[in-house]
């Protein structure tokens, strides 16, 4: 399992990271460990990779992702996690080992930037956002919006 968060700056604009260990952009988050939950993982991620504590973070999107390619079967949280301050925004402090850069970017251009399972699953967690609801994904095409 997966947790990840959408973190936006005050002209909303999407947070993205680079990670170090793989090509393309990817949202604050990670793996969820050993009797952790997904929202709990979330939250240790994104203090270990960027420094920040996320507030009032809520579900918007699950993606269940098929195995395939000598990958196994997996379940990808995304939460919505606010707009963050100028003060938060300054204080990002990128964990060297694991990510290289940090930017805000429109959705539409963190659409190109991200991994292609992520942009993939972005909009609909975005008009999800919107809708103040959660989708439920398979493979990143939407099969439910609660």
């Amino acid at each position: 399992m997966g947790a990840g968060v959408l973190l936006f700056d005050a002209k909303k604009r999407l947070l993205i990271v680079k990670p170090s260990y793989k090509t393309g952009w990817i949202i604050p988050g990670g793996v969820v460990e050993k009797d952790e939950s997904p929202m709990s993982a979330c939250r240790r991620e994104v203090k270990e990779e960027i420094g920040i504590n996320p507030a009032g973070l809520k579900l918007i999107g699950l993606d269940y992702i098929a195995a395939a390619k000598g990958q196994d079967e997996n379940l990808q949280f995304t939460f919505s996690g606010g707009v963050l301050s100028a003060a938060q925004i300054r204080r990002i402090k990128l964990q060297a080992q694991e990510l290289r850069a940090f930017r805000f970017a429109p959705a539409a251009l963190a659409l190109r930037l991200l991994r292609k399972k992520l942009a993939r699953r972005l909009p609909y967690c975005l008009l999800a956002m919107k809708k103040n609801s959660c989708v439920y994904l398979e493979n990143g095409s939407p099969r439910i919006y609660a």
